[in-house]
């Protein structure tokens, strides 16, 4: 079960990321397409567990074409939108900046996100879930009443940080990435791996951490204080816009079949690996016979012991 954002994607290619103050032109027509993280999250789960229904989204969109079409799209995922309200006025847009690296910078108009309520997310759907998987795009009243109705598991994508803090210990899985984690611990944002573990460790949330650290894979730290570091597969992104979204869909559906942390977070890595290999944020979203043949590929890859693997 998702509750979050549903976004209209306008992604324009860049040969550089802007600074403050900066205009950059682009170097293509801008192209659109369909993200919010909450939809995103859904998307990939829906295509890994390759079950209708297995995966619902509550959530809001305007009563513009653009709605129309991101339900269209989560429909034919396999994802059971019955749970997504239509608001008067336009639906929530993100204009995505994108460089020659795959790396990007996104800025968000909320759009009909902004109107999801603590009533909207007062429902059956949610209340029965397995695993509740949340963001910070959508008002933070609504992500509160989402938790506090759940009798699941809740997974945590603290995005945007700015207001984390108030859910962090209230959560069963917590899954930032380097920048959030230094947003919600007040700190610099780590520059390596021994860095993010005492940034984790400084957090002191009662729950399993997994920190996604984009090409350096994640580190999970467990609630018992486990700590290990899942590398990702050596790949040539595309488009990284919206990895750590399919990153957090995979995790959340493996967590709903009692899969280990450190197992589920191992297989997310590989499919958010995948997913940067094509344009959009669910440009090449995997399945999992996909991410199954990727795990079981690199296994065969001989490896000396992480010393991260701590107990």
């Amino acid at each position: 079960m998702v509750v979050g954002s549903l976004n209209q994607d306008i992604v324009l290619e860049v040969p550089r990321l802007p600074g403050p103050g900066d205009t950059v032109l682009g170097v293509r027509p801008a192209t659109a397409g369909f993200g919010g993280k909450g939809a995103n999250q859904a998307a990939a789960a829906a295509t890994f567990l390759e079950h209708p229904g297995a995966v619902a989204l509550v959530g809001r969109v305007g009563d513009d074409e653009a709605g129309e079409a991101m339900l269209e799209d989560l429909r034919r995922r396999g994802a059971d939108v019955t749970g997504v309200r239509r608001s008067a006025g336009p639906s929530g847009t993100a204009t995505v900046a994108l460089d020659p690296h795959g790396e990007n910078l996104i800025l968000v108009d909320p759009g009909a996100n902004a109107a999801l309520t603590a009533e909207d997310v007062r429902v059956p759907l949610v209340a029965d879930a397995t695993v509740l998987l949340l963001q910070l795009e959508v008002p933070v009243a609504a992500v509160r009443a989402a938790l506090d109705h759940t009798q699941g598991r809740v997974v945590l994508n603290p995005a945007p940080a700015g207001n984390a803090a108030a859910f962090v210990r209230d959560v069963d899985v917590l899954v930032p990435n380097r920048l959030e984690l230094a947003e919600i611990v007040g700190a610099a944002p780590a520059t390596d791996v021994d860095e993010a573990l005492d940034q984790a460790r400084r957090l002191g949330a009662r729950a399993d951490l997994v920190v996604t650290m984009g090409r350096e894979g994640a580190l999970v730290l467990t609630a018992a204080g486990r700590a290990e570091l899942v590398a990702a597969p050596p790949v040539e992104a595309v488009d990284s816009t919206g990895a750590g979204d399919c990153f957090c869909g995979v995790l959340a559906s493996l967590l709903t079949e009692g899969v280990d942390i450190v197992e589920a977070t191992r297989a997310a890595v590989v499919a958010a690996s995948s997913s940067v290999l094509g344009r959009g944020a669910r440009g090449a979203l995997p399945s999992r016979a996909e991410v199954t043949r990727q795990l079981t590929r690199l296994r065969h890859v001989t490896q000396e012991p992480s010393r991260w693997q701590q107990s």
